[in-house]
């Protein structure tokens, strides 16, 4: 595909992730339950007045891990963009970047011992537009509410997180922000997230888990 191909619908999307992953992997999985949230959470912030594209958006959440088709390290974010801007679909696979920068700075990247310099000025050059937008936060949420392939609270989903890889300066500002991405969604719903997700926890993706 050329850098000109067209935009992504969801069922392109869900084919090139076949293309490019084992569908019994518990990542992909993961992939389609936070596409779910993340519909959930867009068509809500619709209706209150938000304006994006939300078919973009849950075809983002459903790509946001792609590049761990290549590696489960911390830079398997950068992995999925640079899969995805190959085969020309560079919008699509901004929420590859933006789910692991999760709203960080240049700077604060750049210091990070998982980023050489170079590369966190590449990852923030890459994103267009440069800010952070109010659709990169509903994925920033959708993701931080989804663990493995089950949907459950943000603080749980952190936790896990906490407990698998263990304390870190990275991990603990991921959910600082993930936390203020969320208190911005609510103040556009007018009321609680857990309010609107609360019928979705403990929904699991079976059919993609191993």
């Amino acid at each position: 595909m050329s850098a000109s191909s067209s935009r992504l619908d969801f069922s392109q999307a869900q084919a090139l992730l076949r293309q490019h992953a084992n569908p019994k992997d518990a990542w992909v999985g993961h992939c389609h339950q936070v596409a779910k949230v993340a519909r959930c959470l867009g068509t809500a912030l619709l209706q209150a007045g938000a304006d994006f594209d939300l078919d973009l958006l849950e075809v983002r959440a459903l790509l946001h891990d792609i590049g761990r088709s290549k590696t489960h390290g911390p830079l398997h974010g950068w992995s999925g963009f640079c899969l995805l801007q190959a085969a020309g679909h560079a919008a699509e696979g901004r929420g590859c970047l933006t789910h692991w920068l999760k709203g960080r700075s240049l700077e604060e990247v750049a210091a990070n011992e998982h980023w050489q310099p170079s590369l966190a000025h590449k990852a923030f050059a890459a994103l267009d537009p440069p800010q952070w937008e109010l659709a990169d936060s509903v994925l920033s949420v959708a993701d931080s509410s989804v663990q493995h392939t089950t949907i459950v609270p943000m603080a749980q989903r952190h936790q896990d997180l906490l407990a698998r890889y263990g304390s870190s300066p990275w991990l603990q500002r991921a959910a600082e922000l993930a936390e203020s991405h969320a208190a911005e969604l609510e103040e556009c719903l007018g009321f609680p997230l857990d309010q609107l997700l609360h019928p979705l926890f403990g929904d699991t993706d079976h059919a993609h888990a191993s």
